[in-house]
């Protein structure tokens, strides 16, 4: 059926929150949306061992917490509270834990391990999703995601990620999705020197029917606006202040800002700077970032309504 209008719901950087992703898929029913689109940052950054002691005492710190427990009950709330900030955990022994505290290859695939095993069950929950709602799910890797997550998609009929695709989203739209950022000073498996990027999105947005009437979803924001704007730090990854306040810098693409002087696509949704909520335009391409709070559990996403030719509104959605 021919919709005169379509409402995208929008988020990024979610960072192995499950209560952010779960908020995500309420606000696509909430709010009515046609298309749900996460643009990237799917996995989280950390994992926390809980570990075993005698007489079933379970022990974690996290945040400069500890927390001990002493019955099931308890273990599955602590589980609970580590995975609602977007972090990992691993029941261990004590054995176990001093291996992986001397052993930088076990910490590394234990980590690994976790952040499949938390996808997994994401795309297991939005595949139902889909199935059960008919509603489209676009999920992306972004900078900060292993390229092992990729594979995960393929085993899933109703969830894509649209990543390095041209995809048509609806009747009237085409919609491009690129995953990957400039260089960061954390040297994340996806960032890439900005003509890599560039060349990409040319190699992308070339194939599309329709500049005018096509979706932009490029995980990193396009340089100098309102939406990239994130604390400038020193070489030992320190805020710089002046006078007591912390300096805002623009760290967004240079080569995604010049796709979309060159193309104007009809918009362009974002995230990567979660400081950096709120959206811009360059010539008529209304760009949006929805920001990010997952480790407070605070869901961010924008509610994109458009029709062939032109944004008609948008609202961005916290809870």
């Amino acid at each position: 059926m021919l919709l005169n209008f379509y409402r995208i719901m929008f988020s990024s950087d979610l960072h192995g929150n499950t209560l952010v992703f779960r908020k995500f898929l309420g606000s696509i029913l909430n709010y009515k949306a046609n298309i749900g689109i996460i643009g990237g940052d799917l996995t989280g950054k950390a994992l926390v061992p809980i570990i075993e002691r005698r007489g079933k005492i379970y022990e974690a710190t996290f945040f400069g917490n500890k927390r001990v427990v002493k019955n099931q009950e308890e273990l599955e709330r602590l589980k609970n509270d580590i995975e609602s900030s977007g972090l990992y955990f691993k029941v261990m022994s004590e054995e176990e834990y001093s291996n992986a505290v001397n052993d930088q290859r076990i910490r590394d695939e234990l980590l690994r391990e976790a952040i499949i095993e938390r996808l997994r069950k994401w795309l297991d929950i939005a595949e139902e999703f889909v199935k059960k709602h008919k509603i489209p799910l676009y999920i992306m890797p972004g900078n900060d995601d292993i390229y092992e997550v990729d594979k995960l998609f393929d085993e899933y009929e109703h969830v894509t990620n649209p990543n390095e695709k041209v995809i048509q989203v609806t009747e009237d739209h085409e919609m491009i999705a690129i995953g990957y950022s400039n260089i960061t000073p954390w040297h994340c498996p996806r960032d890439l020197e900005e003509d890599r990027l560039e060349k990409l999105l040319e190699d992308l947005i070339r194939k599309v029917r329709n500049y005018s009437t096509t979706i932009l979803v490029s995980h990193v924001p396009p340089y100098n606006t309102n939406i990239d704007l994130a604390p400038a730090l020193t070489n030992d990854l320190r805020y710089v202040t002046k006078g007591g306040t912390i300096v805002m810098t623009h760290v967004g693409s240079t080569a995604v800002r010049k796709i979309i002087e060159k193309y104007q696509p009809l918009v362009g949704l974002h995230g990567h700077i979660h400081e950096s909520k709120g959206f811009d335009k360059i010539g008529r391409t209304l760009v949006f970032n929805p920001g990010s709070e997952y480790v407070e559990g605070i869901y961010h996403g924008v509610l994109v309504v458009i029709e062939k030719n032109q944004v008609k509104g948008h609202v961005f959605v916290s809870g």
